[in-house]
């Protein structure tokens, strides 16, 4: 009788996973995430100056593989760990919720990557990101990542 109700549930789930679609993000939502997918590009261009015009002065941007908050005193650190990683050859960013309240936006998403090391071994590594973003001046800043590896 397990297996049966096992069975049963997989199959809903494959049926109702293979038929829904993301909801398409609102103009107001859609101006935050253009400005991430941005920000990401150039991370994964390892365009770090470019990138910092996107950081907010007083940010804190970490995840489980950083051993503190990296702010915009310490970059140098997040660029130094970042040139030692290997390349990205292929990146897709999928959102979950943007939230925008006000001049604050909130963007959990998760970004799939593929990464190429100098012996051309591939690696495919997925982020959960958690993003918020302040707009200034009419301008959005990263204020704040929380970025965790999850299983592919």
């Amino acid at each position: 009788m397990r297996i049966g109700i096992t069975a049963v549930f997989q199959l809903i789930m494959l049926l109702v996973c293979s038929t829904s679609y993301a909801q398409k993000l609102t103009p107001q939502q859609q101006e935050p995430w253009a400005v991430l997918e941005t920000q990401v590009n150039m991370d994964a261009n390892r365009d770090f100056e470019s990138m910092k015009q996107y950081m907010h002065p007083q940010g804190s941007f970490w995840g489980n593989h950083l051993p503190h908050p990296v702010t915009n005193r310490s970059y140098a650190y997040y660029v130094a760990l970042r040139a030692g990683e290997d390349e990205i050859v292929a990146h897709h960013l999928v959102p979950v919720t943007v939230v925008v309240v006000g001049d604050v936006a909130i963007i959990d998403a998760y970004l799939h990557i593929l990464s190429r090391s100098d012996d051309d071994k591939q690696e495919e590594k997925i982020l959960r990101l958690h993003n918020t973003w302040k707009k200034e001046n009419g301008k959005w800043l990263l204020l704040a990542t929380y970025n965790t590896e999850v299983e592919p």
